[in-house]
Parts: C-alpha cells; structure tokens; sequence
C-alpha cells in the first residue's frame, strides 16, 4: 500500500508539472495578445482564418501538432525519471518510467502514422526546406522505433528482470536515444513551421489528415 501511495505521488507531481507549463505558456500568450503586439494581418488572409475559431478540433487543419506534444513531453520524463530511480523509490519511479515510456511510444506511433502532417510538395520547396523536412521525417521515425525498444527493454527490465542494473542501463541508454531523436524531430518541425511557413494554416501540406 505505501509503494502504491509513493507512486500515485509522484505521478500527481508529474501531472502538476505538466499542467503548470501549460497553463504558463497560455498565460504568456494571452498577456502577448493583451499588450498590444502588432498581429500580421495577412494571418486573417489564409486558407483557415480567424473566423473558423469555433473551439473545437475541426479548426485545425492537421492535429498533427497536436499529438507531437505527446511523445515530446512523456520521453523526456521517461528519462528524467529513469535517471532519478537509480538514486530514490527505484521501485516507485521504475512504473513511472514504464508508463511514460509505453506512452510516449504510442504517441510518437499516432503522431507518425495516423495523424501525420502529410508530405509537402518536395518539388516546390527550396534545397534547405527540403533537407529541413527529410531530417524532421527520418528522426520521426528513429523516434518511432527507438522509443518502442526503450519501452520493451523497460517491460522486459521491471517484469522479468526485477529492475536488475545492467537491464536498467540498457533502459537508459534507449531512453537516451529516443530523448535525442525527439529533440532533433521537435526542432526540425519548429524550423519547418517557423522558419519555413510549411503547415502554417495548412499551408504547403495535404488539406485533410489520413484516418
């Protein structure tokens, strides 16, 4: 019962550390809205304006974006709180770290799979973009499947293994990787949006997501 209250602990600090970024960046945009920071006008003037802001998901033209935070968030914590379990309530951050991993996995597989983006038109990109998206879809896809062996190993490590050091290294090792590959991906797909204006109001990309 005490193991059981440690690790319900932690995962409510996890979900409030979630939770407080959140709303943070929420908070950050509202108050850059407030203060009166010029807005580019010809954001009203795209294939999705302001006018389809009803709140719900159809307004989005891919939840693509959406569903990359899943993987982003949970295989770092996997790893930061695989790193934790060698010091502290190993057994505890051990199922933590589990969790996280498994869905972290999952996340990465949807985001890849069922809601990927969609291919630009590599013909009409120019030779940074195009490098800019191969590298964001090949590290997708080392996220993919290195993040599934991560969560295996950790399976196989908790279960079968008894949380010996040697699995959990291995664990960590894995968790490392994925963590890497998930960066790369999240800044190649930063660069695309941001830099690119590929996806932006559905720009440059298919109209409708693959379901």
């Amino acid at each position: 019962m005490a193991e059981i209250k440690k690790v319900i602990c932690i995962a409510c600090m996890v979900c409030c550390f979630l939770f407080t970024g959140s709303t943070s960046n929420a908070r950050d945009i509202y108050a850059g809205d407030t203060l009166g920071m010029p807005m580019n006008p010809d954001s009203m003037m795209g294939a999705y304006p302001k006018m389809h802001n009803s709140g719900s998901l159809a307004d989005f033209p891919k939840v693509h974006p959406l569903v990359v935070h899943i993987p982003v968030v949970f295989l770092l914590l996997a790893l930061i709180a695989q790193l934790i379990s060698f010091a502290v309530f190993k057994k505890e951050l051990s199922w933590v770290t589990l969790v996280l991993v498994v869905v972290g996995f999952i996340g990465a597989y949807l985001a890849s799979t069922v809601f990927h983006g969609g291919d630009p038109d590599l013909s009409l990109l120019d030779p940074i973009s195009r490098h800019t998206f191969e590298m964001h879809k090949l590290y997708a896809g080392y996220t993919v499947w290195i993040s599934g062996i991560a969560a295996g190993a950790k399976i196989i490590s908790h279960f079968f293994f008894k949380r010996k050091l040697i699995t959990e290294l291995i664990v960590t090792v894995m968790l490392a990787g994925a963590a890497y590959c998930v960066i790369i991906t999240g800044d190649m797909g930063a660069r695309l949006v941001f830099i690119d204006g590929i996806g932006v109001q559905g720009h440059h990309i298919p109209a409708h997501d693959n379901m």
